[in-house]
């Protein structure tokens, strides 16, 4: 269930770009009459699976949803899928736990994994509206033919209390460099927690710091008002977020143009002649790149591109490519992680063949 990575949603324009990378709008459903998964009896799961896929099937675009339970996914497409934020990657692999994917790779649900259903759409840069819009279709076909859980007083009523309410959950990516680089970033998000909002380092383990500079930004809760508040709150904070970090970003060049140089022109010479690459390094890399090309330090490539390594070069998707045997890898590369790290560095050297630097004259 690959979809073409010429149609998938990180390859698109996005507003503000530049500094976000993606949105996200995901729903959390369940079914009336049914206990939720963790409690849940496998004939009831599998009866909950089988209305949900039903109902996708029976929507007017069937033809563009795949439906697999998870346990015919092997482990590599599974990693896929949890890279790119459509699963979490300790999914469960029972048979009554499965996934929706359309095949652009935007819209996907997943059934008996916290919730009965959780329908969620990914779009390109700060377009949480368009987001929006198709989950609340999808929604909308699902109800037709299912009966969602819900109280007059509470509103949906999911598994997870900071989900109860509207079942929402609005989020924005942001890619903050120069935020990091000043020092600045720990105030920025000690602001962000103050007026209610939750901030994550993406691809961070165990309260380490965030890889390449990478943040998700969210609400604490789904009960603080409707769709519409919610998402408007998220937009405008992700808005000032983005803000600040242009603002940094050009503050910092003006005072200490020589060091953001350094930092800039050292990540795309690595990048382009790195024999190898590991993931942590690569995500750097392209953060700083992606802070060069918007002061003018890095011609030749643009944020769409960027936004797309960062999914292209995660370990499941270069193992993928690894089993397709179209690329050669030289013979004194044989361990599995050189492997990877060899086909990350050159994968990136492939999209920035046309980059280069601008120097001050």
């Amino acid at each position: 269930m690959n979809a073409s990575t010429r149609d998938t949603w990180y390859v698109q324009e996005g507003p503000q770009n530049d500094v976000i990378l993606s949105s996200r709008v995901r729903l959390s459903r369940n079914l009336s009459g049914f206990v939720f998964p963790a409690a849940i009896k496998s004939d009831d799961a599998e009866r909950v699976e089988s209305l949900v896929f039903d109902a996708f099937n029976q929507s007017a675009e069937k033809e563009r949803y795949q439906m697999v339970r998870m346990s015919a996914l092997d482990p590599l497409g599974k990693r896929i899928l949890a890279e790119r934020g459509i699963v979490a990657a300790e999914s469960g692999n029972e048979p009554w736990r499965g996934i929706v994917i359309r095949s652009d790779g935007m819209l996907s649900a997943t059934v008996n994994m916290t919730d009965h259903v959780k329908v969620s759409c990914f779009t390109a840069g700060l377009d949480l509206r368009k987001a929006l819009a198709e989950v609340v279709a999808a929604e909308a076909e699902l109800a037709s033919r299912l009966q969602f859980s819900a109280t007059r007083d509470f509103g949906y009523l999911t598994a997870r209390i900071e989900d109860v309410g509207s079942g929402m959950k609005v989020s924005a990516l942001l890619c903050l460099p120069a935020l990091c680089a000043s020092g600045l970033i720990d105030r920025a998000i000690r602001d962000c927690l103050g007026n209610g909002f939750a901030v994550q380092g993406y691809y961070a383990q165990g309260g380490e710091k965030s890889l390449g500079f990478l943040y998700r930004l969210s609400l604490f809760s789904a009960s603080g008002g409707d769709q519409e508040s919610q998402l408007a709150r998220v937009e405008q904070g992700a808005s000032r977020l983005a803000e600040l970090e242009r603002k940094t970003r050009k503050e910092l060049f003006s005072q200490r143009p020589t060091l953001v140089e350094d930092t800039v022109y050292r990540a795309i010479v690595t990048a382009k002649y790195a024999r190898y690459l590991p993931f942590a390094e690569a995500v750097e890399l392209l953060g700083n790149i992606r802070y060069g090309a918007d002061l003018g330090l890095v011609t030749g490539i643009g944020n769409v591109d960027l936004t797309a390594l960062l999914y292209r070069v995660q370990n499941a998707h270069l193992g993928f490519v690894i089993l397709g045997g179209s690329i050669i890898i030289e013979g004194d590369v044989q361990s599995e992680e050189s492997r990877l790290d060899r086909l990350r560095a050159m994968v990136i050297q492939e999209v920035l063949k046309d980059a280069d630097i601008r120097e001050r004259r």
